[in-house]
């Protein structure tokens, strides 16, 4: 009985060291996610991604509607004059009549112009639209942009200055004056601008940032062939042509996303001026002044500024 009770003491005492030793290699096998195992050290929890913010650089598309101003227009018209006064009545000839044959001869007429001033020059309102690209400076608040404009084909009219029609050559000196006549004209003309411009945004009000800015650039004039009304002065070849270009702009952004800023401005351009092609006497068409107030609505879209994997500390 006595050995019994001894064999049965060491049975019990060889499996609970086989129960620990076991345990202890389990612990082992588990690697990095057991728990208490010293040879193991930390292991970092997975790397996270963070979303990347809008960088600096933007793509921009706007639309609008440009109200064109009445431009500076000019013709030079050429007529002839002859001296109907009649200081001695006795003689019974015109002053201008140098021969005194009663008939106004080629050497009695003077040529000359009768003025140069379009009246009643106007240019058509039309749409524009624009595509660009751009980059800021970020909280210095300072941005520039190119920007590539369309605008529609707008139609220009005017009056020439009077003129005396008729041909004076050969005429009686007894025959009244011709009556001074005028010729209403017009065309179209269309516009594409390349501007830089630069801005400074005044602050952040909630989503929305109002700015300042300026431009200047290169406006492309398409002047189409200028008609007359009556057909008393030849059709006139239009012409395409390069001219300065500059603008003031203002108007505010707002914020749609991290990444999109919707874009309402207002604008004041000055594209400069197109002169046609040479007429028979050496005269052109000149629209001057071509100047426009505009209402713009875009999109502004900023790439993004770039991300990193971001690694959590560790725990203490």
């Amino acid at each position: 009985m006595t050995q019994l009770r001894i064999a049965g003491t060491a049975a019990a005492a060889l499996a609970v060291v086989a129960l620990t030793v076991t345990s202890s290699a389990m612990a082992g096998d588990l690697g990095p996610y057991a728990a208490g195992s010293a040879k193991d050290g930390y292991v970092p929890l997975p790397r996270v991604m963070q979303s990347p913010g809008a960088g600096p650089c933007y793509l921009r598309a706007d639309v609008g509607y440009s109200w064109s101003a009445d431009p500076g227009a000019s013709f030079p018209v050429f007529g002839e004059t002859f001296d109907y006064a009649d200081t001695n009545p006795a003689d019974g000839y015109a002053d201008g009549d140098t021969n005194q044959d009663g008939v106004i001869d080629a050497g009695e007429v003077t040529t000359g112009s009768m003025g140069s001033a379009i009246a009643n020059a106007s240019l058509e309102n039309t749409w524009l639209g624009e595509i660009g690209a751009g980059c800021g400076s970020g909280s210095r608040g300072l941005r520039a942009e190119v920007m590539l404009g369309f605008r529609g084909s707008r139609d220009f009219d005017g009056v020439t200055a009077a003129y005396q029609g008729g041909t004076l050559v050969g005429s009686s000196t007894a025959n009244p004056p011709p009556a001074l006549a005028q010729d209403a004209m017009s065309s179209s003309l269309r516009t594409t601008t390349l501007m830089v411009n630069a801005y400074y945004d005044l602050g952040k009000f909630g989503r929305f940032v109002p700015y300042v800015g300026a431009g200047i650039g290169a406006a492309y004039h398409e002047l189409d062939n200028i008609a007359f009304a009556t057909g008393a002065t030849t059709q006139i070849n239009g012409n395409n042509d390069l001219a300065f270009a500059w603008s003031l702009m203002a108007g505010v952004g707002i914020q749609l996303t991290d990444r999109a800023i919707l874009d309402v401005g207002y604008r004041y351009i000055d594209t400069g001026s197109i002169s046609s092609e040479s007429s028979g006497t050496g005269s052109r068409v000149t629209l001057d002044d071509l100047t426009a107030h505009e209402i713009k609505v875009g999109l502004r879209y900023h790439f993004g500024g770039g991300c990193c994997d971001v690694e959590p500390e560790p725990f203490k």
